[in-house]
């Protein structure tokens, strides 16, 4: 057993902001440094069980955030749009179940498995870009396992495994796990073409946090960050809180009500600011806001990350 590695969603915000390429950030150690190995130890995987861990009682963080951006009278309100491609991609990945030749010993991925092509039957303002298409390679350890999405050359032979993957950039495997990021995870984001729109913008911010949300096992279960457009969400919020047989607090169902979860978006000369609200079992409620190059998305320009209602739910694997 090991303590939960995304407790921090600042240092995770921190993480998306350094792999979409901003310049000048130092190193990020986003999660608890595991032993190093080229290679996976594996062990027989046990049936997984979820430790309930005492949750100390706290004072909620209930913060309506009056940012700019939420008063500025050109940012756009897109609670319907967020509507469509959240419900989209929940529909596209829902009940997808976990195939057996992922979870074999050398796990490869067949061509019924789940596409991520698909996405852009929801993400409809972005494609990509000429001659590339979207592809994943499942990444398996002793503690779990979850996709690495990437971009491909159309017409070139998918990756068999992480470590072929890694060897295409000269590199090894040093101490990537289930629990925790993965080398390159984000690089497909380059290769993502956007129409310019608002919607655009908004569609990438969704792509890069939800993208790589199917197929997770065990440990690669901590990744569970949802965007809430409405207060509708919280069905898939309590959807997820069955799971692990917890309903939330008290305090948290007497707060929600003050969460203002209208994402934003606001198209300036040179950047586009997009606001949403997310949430993770083990953090809470978070607003985030993302500045990025206008005319190159995946040039991530600032974070913000404001707690809104503090929560965890006390389960270490």
């Amino acid at each position: 057993m090991h303590t939960h590695p995304i407790r921090n969603t600042l240092v995770t915000i921190m993480l998306i902001l350094c792999v979409w390429g901003t310049a000048g950030c130092g190193p990020v150690i986003p999660f608890p440094t595991p032993t190093p190995t080229l290679t996976p130890t594996r062990t027989p995987r046990p049936t997984p069980t979820h430790t309930r861990t005492p949750v100390p009682t706290s004072t909620p963080i209930l913060a309506p955030i009056p940012t700019s951006l939420m008063q500025d009278p050109s940012a756009l309100s897109f609670t319907e749009e967020c509507r469509r491609v959240v419900d989209g991609l929940y529909a596209l990945k829902q009940d997808l179940g976990l195939p057996e030749n992922l979870m074999s010993e050398n796990p490869v991925r067949q061509e019924t498995d789940f596409d991520p092509n698909q996405y852009f039957k929801v993400l409809t303002h972005m494609g990509m870009k000429p001659s590339f298409q979207l592809d994943f390679l499942y990444f398996d350890d002793d503690l779990g396992g979850k996709p690495l999405v990437y971009a491909r050359p159309t017409g070139s032979a998918p990756f068999g495994s992480y470590t072929e993957f890694l060897q295409s950039f000269d590199e090894e495997m040093s101490g990537e796990r289930s629990y925790g990021s993965l080398g390159h995870m984000y690089d497909y984001l380059g290769k993502i073409q956007i129409d310019g729109s608002p919607e655009s913008y908004f569609e990438f911010v969704t792509l890069a946090f939800l993208g790589d949300q199917f197929y997770l096992r065990w440990h690669g279960l901590y990744n569970d960050l949802k965007i809430l457009c409405d207060p509708g969400d919280m069905r898939h919020v309590n959807e997820g809180m069955k799971d692990f047989d917890l309903e939330l607090p008290e305090y948290i169902q007497n707060g929600i009500g003050q969460i203002d979860f209208t994402p934003k978006v606001l198209v300036e000369d040179e950047t586009v600011t997009v606001r949403i609200v997310a949430f993770t079992k083990w953090g809470g409620f978070f607003e985030n806001i993302y500045v990025m190059e206008r005319d190159n998305p995946v040039n991530l320009l600032d974070v913000q990350t404001n707690p809104l209602i503090e929560y965890d739910c006390g389960i270490n694997f």
